[in-house]
């Protein structure tokens, strides 16, 4: 689907064999053509700053792949159990629908 416009936050984010991950804690639009995130955050934010609150959550992603989370949008998710946090790239969402949010892939 990749496309994030109908996710907000709050909703439900299932595993492509229907398992609850958790609830979706923020959406980011990505932008395809963007080589940096710079623009697509308030002005207080800059890059440096922006990297570290993905880091903060996710100790284990290296910095390309925070990179390319904000160029191709993501969810971030807030998982059920004990530092369960994660982030999901646009392109593993498979649909939304009222139930919520079903990604294409089998996590966790």
């Amino acid at each position: 689907m990749n496309d994030l416009s109908k996710v907000r936050e709050g909703m439900a984010v299932f595993n492509a064999a229907g398992k609850k991950l958790g609830k979706v804690k923020e959406v980011k639009m990505g932008d395809p053509d963007a080589v940096t995130p710079e623009g697509q955050y308030e002005s207080g934010s800059d890059f440096r700053t922006i990297i570290a609150d993905i880091f903060r959550h996710d100790k284990k992603m290296d910095e390309e792949r925070a990179q390319r989370l904000m160029r191709v949008g993501y969810l971030e998710v807030d998982g059920t159990g004990i530092g369960n946090h994660f982030y999901e790239e646009a392109d593993t969402v498979d649909r939304v629908d009222d139930d919520g949010v079903h990604l294409n892939i089998i996590h966790k």
